[in-house]
């Protein structure tokens, strides 16, 4: 008896606050979709003038070219974080919606299931937009090994810019349509916010903070090791490897958190 009486009352969602956050998250949607992106994209200038500097083309030299991109990734990520502290700031209330058990007035659901369905057929065409434009990135690279075989490095390092830039417009269709969908999911405890999930969301951040931390660690390294430092428009393979295995890294932390 005494167990159930100490028990916390949850947190009441009422109708006007469900509705506020799905309205809130819908505005926050592209922005958050164009930082995203912005993140992805913010290395080909630098990967783009360091290989036009080693081919001797434009009069550019490798301290300009280096000092142009780094420029270019410091605007282009300092834009994406204000625009993601901007969005977070805006919806911080509803912050317990994803890691706290709640309860919602009579009729949230409800509405909240008729938005998901309204969205299900975008939110569709979305996936299949982003996933089609992820998997077609690799074609310049591929059109360029089987036409052009001797070609100069500018032409592959254009080639992967063009990957980049297609992987970005990508990650725009699948964040636009996570953010909106996955605000649906928090109201209804669905899917990776489900009550048992959000008991793992601690550990699973936890780890996911440690593991970019050494990613970032490992970039430090290789690129002022005073061995063998690595040239500007090589680090990039570092985050392209680091976000490969960072998926790899979540499966098996969600695999092993999700056992009984």
């Amino acid at each position: 008896v005494e167990s159930e009486a100490d028990e916390t009352p949850l947190r009441r969602v009422t109708m006007e606050q469900a509705a506020r956050y799905l309205a809130l998250r819908k505005a926050c949607a592209p922005k958050i979709a164009l930082a995203v992106a912005m993140c992805i994209v913010s290395p080909v200038v630098i990967i783009f003038l360091s290989a036009m500097a080693d081919a001797g083309l434009g009069g550019i030299s490798e301290d300009l070219a280096a000092g142009l991109g780094v420029s270019v990734i410091l605007v282009l990520v300092a834009i994406a974080v204000g625009m993601f502290l901007s969005c977070g700031a805006k919806t911080k209330e509803f912050d317990f919606l994803e890691k706290e058990p709640f309860e919602t007035e009579y009729g949230v659901s409800g509405m909240v299931r008729e938005r998901e369905r309204e969205f299900r057929e975008k939110n569709s065409r979305l996936t299949v937009i982003g996933t089609v434009l992820c998997i077609l990135s690799v074609l310049p690279m591929f059109a360029v090994l089987s036409v052009l075989p001797a070609a100069d490095d500018v032409v592959y390092i254009a080639a992967v810019c063009v990957l980049l830039f297609m992987v970005g417009l990508g990650c725009i269709a699948f964040v636009y349509s996570g953010t909106y969908h996955g605000a649906m999911e928090k109201l209804l405890e669905e899917g990776d916010y489900s009550r048992d999930n959000k008991g793992r969301r601690k550990v699973i951040g936890t780890i996911s903070a440690v593991y970019w931390l050494i990613v970032t660690a490992v970039f430090l390294v290789m690129m002022f090791s005073p061995s063998s430092p690595m040239l500007p428009n090589e680090t990039w393979i570092i985050w392209a490897v680091g976000g490969v295995l960072y998926a790899a890294v979540m499966a098996v932390v969600r695999l092993l958190t999700g056992r009984k």
